[in-house]
């Protein structure tokens, strides 16, 4: 069950950031571009970096199970037992 949760706020967290990032992109157009990353090459290291550190968090969700941990989950998502 903890699993599904993880998956649906990163989902949602996700989510969220993909549509801030495209408002911010389109509100935004610089005429000066000397040693700015571009957009596309920005959204590719964030979705690397997101991708990974899901993988990292699944993989020790699965491995420890530590009650600490699904606790700060619980909290985190408003979840009270």
């Amino acid at each position: 069950m903890v699993y599904i949760i993880v998956f649906l706020a990163f989902i949602l967290t996700w989510f969220f950031i993909e549509i801030t990032l495209f408002l911010a992109n389109k509100n935004f157009k610089s005429t000066s571009t000397a040693g700015i990353i571009s957009y596309n090459k920005f959204i590719k290291n964030l979705r690397i970096i997101a991708i990974l550190l899901f993988m990292f968090t699944t993989a020790y969700m699965y491995n420890f199970q530590n009650d600490k941990f699904l606790e700060a989950i619980e909290y985190c998502l408003g979840i009270i037992k």
